[in-house]
């Protein structure tokens, strides 16, 4: 019987092959679909798999209640390699849109189960360390990814990409079977939304949580559709040039996860004030990408690492402050909170698009760092650690 310590080093490896599947997938899918079918139904694709998502996570509770946390992922997972399958081996483009569809449907869903594992099988006394280390390993294999998939790209085509998530998704599925051997699930709260936004109303601090969740997912969804674009299209860089950009851009998500974990568990520094400064260092770092001409790799992986260093201080300590407010019982709840992701992927890109109709394209980060200020206003509406 594997103790609980282990089951949670488990769950860390798990989590690594999951978002290695994720990530080497998120910057092949558009160019992908873009060869199959025309440019502009890569967009609407998009928003069909965020609405679905957000309809499932909103009956998430009802869905757990019914299956369970483990039969539910593993179904999950089948699914997921199912949709694989068919960006893999299928040419029909109506195939490949409802295999992308459910592949982005079924991650999001997935990470919500593992959150549940991860929280079953965590202390909350050293949750601070647990959310850092869980964080430091998926964010891991997002700075893996943008390497690895330029390589593999330029190696076997876009299929390859999914082949190895398709490998990675295996090894995921034999990881749950050989170290969740058994689990008791909570009794997931089967709320309705109208009592969720009652609950909400109730507890101000995490609703103000949820939606700092949501401007950081508002953030990361602006910079992956707009920063590409800004680079190649305004600046004429390369996808070599990029692709060395961008690894160091994602590194402060390894360097900075765990350390701001123990700040706050050992050193009891405070969440909102970590909070605080991270916001303040997305919001500088972002506006001044406005005004960064020049080609230089070295200025602008700096620039974009400084935005993601203020991104992971938010992220941890975000995490860190919500799941230390909610049971693990509490599945509506952290369905709420991951709904952040797909309505930040539809909102962002309208808001944009619409600005872009008045301003010219690199005023874009100009108002996302003003849009971000409101990050700190919610901020001063959480809790004290006291509280």
């Amino acid at each position: 019987m594997l103790s609980r310590i282990q089951k949670i080093h488990k769950m860390y490896a798990v989590s690594f092959f999951f978002t290695l599947h994720v990530a080497l997938a998120a910057y092949a899918n558009s160019t992908f679909l873009s060869s199959v079918m025309p440019a502009h139904y890569v967009g609407i694709l998009y928003t069909i798999a965020a609405v679905i998502t957000l309809i499932l996570l909103t009956r998430s509770a009802h869905i757990l209640q019914h299956f369970g946390n483990k039969k539910l992922i593993l179904a999950l997972l089948l699914v997921n390699m199912l949709a694989l399958t068919g960006l893999i081996v299928l040419r029909s483009p109506y195939v490949i849109a409802l295999s992308f569809i459910s592949f982005l449907a079924t991650n999001t869903l997935i990470s919500l189960c593992l959150d549940i594992f991860i929280e079953h099988f965590g202390d909350k006394a050293t949750i601070g360390k647990t959310r850092g280390i869980y964080l430091t390993i998926t964010n891991l294999a997002w700075v893996l990814s943008p390497m690895a998939s330029s390589f593999l790209i330029t190696a076997g085509g876009y299929r390859t990409i999914y082949l190895i998530a398709f490998m990675a998704t295996i090894v995921m599925a034999f990881g749950l079977l050989l170290s969740v051997t058994t689990f008791t699930d909570a009794l997931y709260k089967k709320t309705p939304l109208t009592e969720a936004f009652k609950y909400l109303k109730a507890n101000k601090h995490m609703f103000a949580i949820s939606f700092i969740n949501f401007l950081l997912q508002f953030f990361y969804a602006w910079m992956v559709v707009y920063t590409p674009m800004y680079l190649i299209e305004q600046l004429g860089f390369g996808w070599d040039s990029i692709g060395i950009i961008f690894t160091i851009m994602l590194t402060p998500f390894i360097l900075f996860g765990l350390p701001t974990g123990i700040l706050i568990d050992k050193y009891h520094i405070r969440k909102r004030t970590l909070l605080i400064i991270g916001f303040i260092i997305m919001i500088l770092s972002t506006v001044i990408i406005a005004f960064i001409t020049t080609k230089s790799i070295a200025i602008w992986a700096g620039i974009l690492f400084l935005t993601r260093t203020g991104a992971a201080l938010v992220e941890t300590s975000a995490e860190i402050y919500f799941f230390t407010h909610i049971k693990e019982e509490d599945a509506f709840m952290l369905g709420i909170f991951r709904d952040m992701t797909p309505v930040a992927y539809i909102i962002a890109p309208l808001i944009a698009t619409i600005l872009l109709a008045f301003m010219p394209f690199h005023y874009l980060f100009i108002a996302l760092g003003i849009i971000l200020i409101l990050g700190i206003y919610y901020t001063t509406k959480l809790k004290h650690n006291h509280e």
